[in-house]
């Protein structure tokens, strides 16, 4: 729904991704008029589900954590903008099933630390010390960087100081590690206990041996402790719920409006947003103090100034870009379950992986047309729960696995469609190979590529998380922050703090309580 603009506003947001609706429903929150511009039809960037025919795709959500979470990242914006009420948080049950030629066996990884131990112990149980003491680190780095996390004043660090060595080494220890090396420290050359462990992997990252072993552990911990959760209905009811928040808070909210410049004052700092109908029509100027930027850096770059834009691209232009994904939805006329699938998460480890370093060569297979050797795959049943997505007689099954936007380019609109059909029918086959009758069942089929994300995010190289958890070259490398070059101007998207539903709403947070302190 769109209005007839004002000419000024308290704050703009650009991008209506969960970072950008987040900052700008906390602006609101806090009694601030807003506006909302999104160059597409409908709000949530990634975050939203749509239809393709009869069946209903989403477009990114697997699971998260359940904001209600003691310690959850996500529970302090929740609770502020009052989203409990609307929003249900469905447990997903195990955490996932592992199939892969190394392990044998299906393996199935339950919630829980202490469950995951029992039961990794029992399979394993040459490695059942080494599988405890690894689940504890996960623990000690993930309370470490909560303890960093929480809000205290100056006594409370001086009364607290003498058990800050303790708390932080775990964090500490390992600085400079990546996941490969901290795995091959508890568990050495067993592989098979690394692929139980880390099979979810390639949601972060396509490479462990580059993978920040701080990063992953907190990602991996949240799920551990508290369990994974689907947002019923989807991504969209969350943005949907954001959106709805801002209006309600006299804020706008504008789709298919594509800003062109971010102005700036005499000073430097911002002044305003320019901005067009992505349809035609004449710009419009809306002043403000403040924008909020629900983009990559490489995109607000082109919305500056000439003389601004080497300054403010500075601390990003060398930063490697996070992976891009492939995401496969197909609609099924029965139950996944009739034909074996038996778990809402399972990740298939094809067989010519052998190390968990072989990770990184999966995106590569897509450059080509199918053969013989499929990428790992990450198969979501979303009619093990309910999800709300299953409408009528068609259930949907989805499909993701590492992709990078160069096994896409230089192909004209005729190849291209091609290539992707030849890889939807490659990943149907393998998936009826793991569960007989899956393909008969299928009557529609979708896919997105990092071609994809890259057009429709606007991300550069179709990133989906921001920047690349990789090791930090330095240990005083700067962490990633909302804060940019330009007074006013916040990053409040996953570039501006880490990848995945949390890590966009932890950045918008962010940049809207540091751009209330700073400027309000």
């Amino acid at each position: 729904m769109n209005t007839i603009p004002k000419q000024e506003y308290d704050a703009i947001v650009i991008g209506s991704g969960l970072g950008g609706l987040t900052a700008g429903a906390l602006f609101s929150h806090a009694g601030h008029s807003v506006l909302i511009l999104e160059q597409n039809e409908s709000f949530g960037g990634a975050a939203t589900t749509y239809h393709r025919g009869d069946m209903t795709i989403e477009a990114s959500l697997h699971e998260t954590t359940d904001a209600r979470t003691a310690g959850d990242y996500k529970h302090e914006i929740f609770q502020a903008l009052d989203l409990y009420e609307d929003i249900e948080f469905v447990p997903i049950g195990d955490f996932y099933e592992v199939r892969c030629p190394v392990i044998g066996e299906p393996l199935t990884i339950p919630h829980g630390i202490d469950a995951i131990g029992d039961h990794l112990s029992e399979r394993f149980p040459q490695q059942a010390d080494s599988i405890r003491r690894y689940l504890k680190q996960v623990d000690l780095v993930e309370s470490a960087v909560r303890f960093l996390s929480e809000k205290h004043d100056g006594l409370w660090w001086l009364s607290h100081g003498a058990e800050l060595p303790f708390r932080l080494w775990p964090v500490v220890r390992d600085m400079r590690s990546s996941v490969s090396k901290v795995l091959e420290r508890y568990f050495g050359k067993d592989e098979a206990i690394k692929f139980a462990l880390a099979a979810n992997l390639s949601y972060f990252s396509d490479n462990p041996d580059k993978m920040w072993w701080p990063f992953y552990a907190v990602a991996q911990g949240g799920f551990l402790h508290g369990g994974g959760n689907y947002i019923k209905g989807g991504s969209r009811v969350l943005s949907d719920r954001l959106v709805d928040y801002i209006r309600a808070h006299g804020g706008e909210t504008l789709t298919g409006q594509s800003a062109a410049e971010i102005l700036l004052g005499e000073h430097g700092g911002v002044s305003g947003v320019r901005y067009r109908p992505r349809t035609g029509g004449d710009d419009v100027v809306a002043s403000t103090p403040i924008v909020f930027a629900n983009a990559s850096p490489h995109a607000v770059e082109q919305m500056l100034p000439t003389t601004r834009r080497s300054r403010f691209m500075a601390p990003y232009r060398d930063k490697p870009l996070s992976i891009s994904l492939f995401s496969i939805t197909v609609g099924l006329n029965r139950r996944p379950s009739e034909m074996g699938v038996s778990a809402y998460s399972t990740k298939l480890i094809p067989n010519w992986i052998e190390r968990l370093s072989d990770f990184k060569y999966s995106a590569e297979l897509l450059s080509k047309m199918p053969d013989n050797q499929l990428p790992i795959l990450s198969v979501v049943d979303f009619n093990h729960i309910e999800s709300g997505l299953v409408d009528g007689d068609l259930y949907p099954v989805n499909v993701v696995g590492p992709d990078r936007l160069s096994n896409w380019e230089g192909l004209n609109d005729d190849d291209y469609h091609a290539k992707k059909d030849a890889w939807l029918d490659a990943v149907i086959k393998r998936l009826d190979e793991e569960w007989p009758g899956f393909a008969s069942a299928v009557v529609q089929k979708e896919m997105a590529t990092a071609r994809t994300m890259h057009e429709y995010l606007n991300t550069p190289g179709g990133a989906v998380y921001g920047f690349a958890p990789n090791v930090p070259e330095r240990i005083s490398e700067p962490p990633r922050t909302p804060k940019t070059s330009i007074k006013g101007l916040w990053l409040a998207s996953s570039f501006g703090g880490a990848g995945g539903f949390t890590g966009a709403m932890q950045s918008g947070g962010a940049a809207a309580r540091a751009a209330l302190h700073k400027h309000m």
